[in-house]
C-alpha cells in the first residue's frame, strides 16, 4: 500500500506553490502515518527514557518518527522562533500532550543556547529517570552542540536516518530507521 501512495505523491505537479503545498500534505496525511507505523515497528528500543532532547529544524517528521519510538515522558524541543511554528503540527500528528513538553528557543549558530537549554531541563529531569537525545533537525551547529552536550553528560544520541530523495526534498516514506550513535567515551574504552 506505502508503495503505491509513493507513486501517487512522486507523480504529483509541484510546478507553483499551491501544486507544492498539495504533495506535502499528500505526504503528511497519507504517506506519514504509514511511515510511523512501520518505524514504531520496526525499532527495537531496549532501554526507558523518561526524557527525550531534541533540536528542530525545518521538518517535524522525523522528530515525530523517534518521539513515537522512543516513547519519552518528558520533551524538550530546541529550535529557532520560526521553526517552533512546526510544534502544533507535531504535537498533533504524535497525539503529545503540550503539558509534557517544553519549548526552547535556541540561536541557529550558537551553540552555547543548546547547551543552556539542556542544562536547565537535564539537571531536574536526570534524578526522575534516563534522557536521550534525538539530533536528527536543525542545524548543523544546533545539531552538533546537541551531540556535544550529550556525550558529555553520557546521554544516548540518536539520529533518524533514511534514504533521502533529493527531487522531492524528503526521505523516502518507509525509509526510515532509528540510529543509536555510539558515545566516543565509551567507544575510547573497547
Amino acid at each position: 500500500m506505502i508503495k503505491s501512495k509513493i507513486e501517487i505523491w512522486k507523480n504529483m505537479p509541484r510546478n507553483n506553490p499551491e501544486e507544492l503545498a498539495l504533495a506535502d500534505k499528500f505526504y503528511d496525511d497519507e504517506l506519514m502515518p504509514l511511515s510511523a507505523a512501520k518505524f514504531v515497528r520496526e525499532q527495537g528500543v531496549a532501554k526507558e527514557y523518561y526524557a527525550l532532547f531534541l533540536t528542530l529544524g525545518t521538518s517535524w517528521q522525523p522528530l515525530a518518527l523517534s518521539i513515537m519510538a522512543l516513547k519519552p515522558q518528558k520533551i524538550c524541543l530546541m529550535g529557532t522562533a520560526k521553526t517552533m511554528e512546526l510544534v502544533p503540527q507535531l504535537i498533533a500528528f504524535a497525539g503529545l500532550d503540550k503539558n509534557n513538553i517544553v519549548c526552547e528557543i535556541v540561536d541557529r549558530s550558537d551553540v552555547e543556547t543548546i547547551y543552556a537549554s539542556i542544562t536547565k531541563n537535564y539537571d531536574f529531569w536526570k534524578l526522575k529517570g534516563n534522557c536521550c537525545i534525538d539530533i536528527t533537525g536543525g542545524t548543523k551547529a544546533m545539531a552538533s552542540g546537541a551531540a556535544m552536550m550529550g556525550a558529555v553528560l553520557g546521554m544516548d544520541i540518536y539520529y533518524v536516518e533514511s534514504k533521502y530523495l533529493p527531487l522531492y526534498r524528503r526521505p523516502e516514506p518507509g525509509s526510515e530507521y532509528l540510529k543509536k550513535l555510539a558515545n566516543p567515551g565509551e567507544w575510547l574504552v573497547r
